[in-house]
């Protein structure tokens, strides 16, 4: 009996000597306190929003460990406590997973931000909005203002024949190849990266259907894209953009010259003035005025209603002629007496005898 008594009694004793449960449940919940404060006084530090006074851009070279970059970003001014920096980086897993190259920060960030930036490879660049209907020429301007690109080189391989071919396009130049569209571009971008990327997106726009469509109108993509540019020079409304179409298929179809004022423009390769009789006469492919048929290649960069125009003209339409009204709308006409008619009341409104784009729509 004494020895089934004795382990109960070793057992007690040492249940009396040992730490309390409820202590070692108070250490836990403690423990777990402080972690969850570091972590939420860590993710404060990376959510908080810091301010510089302009924006920077910060290169990170290959390479770079995550403490060089730490270096680098506190350098710059981007980063305040770079072992902090370090320590989220590790925390988040993103140690090895840091990207080089030119990123720029401000003037309002936070350091999650930053190591998101680097994660992901957000490099520095810009949001650009090419708007339909930009020439070549415009299009060279708006990039070298907005990120830097060198206006000259980036129309040197729009006529470049060689590029062209690299390109995959058969026409004089690259003009109405260059995608209207809004890109995210890089600030190191190039101007041949650039293009390639502007011409590889009107090939996606223009898929199978149509090119079919094309065919079927006897016409080549390169064709659609130069009448494209050409009613996206004349309208101002997408209202009007198939009717436009349907005149200049009318004219085409019956080997009438297309009188485009805006070719002519293209050829003089002057846009601020008014056009003049004399401005028709001069010798230029481009010059509608002159020479029967499209010209050799577009006169801009059409947007997808003007594509979609020159595919599809409004059915039914017989009118060979407009004129403009002045307030951006034109009047039709189906013969050439009720052309001088229409333009006759529309210059009784307005005074001078200049030949410009503001009276005169075509013949």
């Amino acid at each position: 009996m004494e020895s089934d008594r004795c382990p109960r009694t070793a057992g007690l004793r040492k249940r009396r000597t040992g730490v309390p449960w409820f202590l070692k449940d108070l250490a836990v919940v403690v423990g777990v306190s402080l972690s969850v404060f570091a972590l939420f006084v860590e993710a404060s530090w990376l959510l908080k929003k810091r301010e510089i006074g302009e924006r920077t851009v910060v290169e990170i070279p290959e390479g770079a460990t995550v403490r060089g970059i730490a270096s680098i970003l506190e350098r710059a001014g981007i980063v305040a406590e770079p072992d902090e920096f370090v320590l989220a980086a590790r925390l988040l897993g993103f140690t090895d997973k840091l990207q080089a190259g030119s990123y720029e920060f401000g003037p309002r960030f936070s350091e999650l931000e930053v190591l998101t930036a680097l994660r992901h490879g957000e490099v520095a660049g810009r949001r650009v909005t090419i708007p339909e209907g930009y020439r070549a020429s415009q299009i060279a301007l708006l990039l070298e203002s907005e990120v830097g690109m060198d206006a000259t080189e980036f129309l040197r391989l729009v006529h470049d024949p060689d590029f062209i071919g690299k390109m995959g396009v058969s026409a004089p130049s690259l003009e109405g190849y260059l995608h209207p569209d809004t890109y995210r571009l890089r600030l190191d971008a190039t101007p041949a990266g650039v293009i390639e990327t502007m011409v590889y997106e009107t090939k996606r726009f223009f898929d199978k259907r149509m090119v079919a469509r094309a065919e079927s109108l006897g016409m080549t993509v390169h064709e659609v894209l130069t009448l494209a540019s050409i009613i996206e020079a004349e309208a101002m409304f997408d209202s009007e953009r198939s009717r436009i179409s349907a005149v200049y298929h009318n004219r085409l179809n019956h080997g009438w010259r297309l009188e485009a004022d805006p070719t002519v423009r293209y050829a003089i390769g002057n846009y601020e003035r008014k056009l003049y009789y004399g401005d028709l006469e001069i010798d230029s492919p481009y010059n509608t005025y002159r020479h029967a048929g499209l010209p050799p290649g577009p006169i801009c960069n059409p947007g997808r209603a003007s594509v979609m125009a020159a595919l599809y003209p409004l059915p039914g339409c017989d009118e060979f002629f407009f004129v403009a009204n002045g307030d951006g709308t034109h009047t039709f006409s189906r013969t050439f007496a009720e052309h001088v008619r229409a333009r006759r009341r529309i210059g009784e409104k307005r005074a001078g005898k200049a030949f410009s784009l503001d009276t005169d729509g075509n013949g």
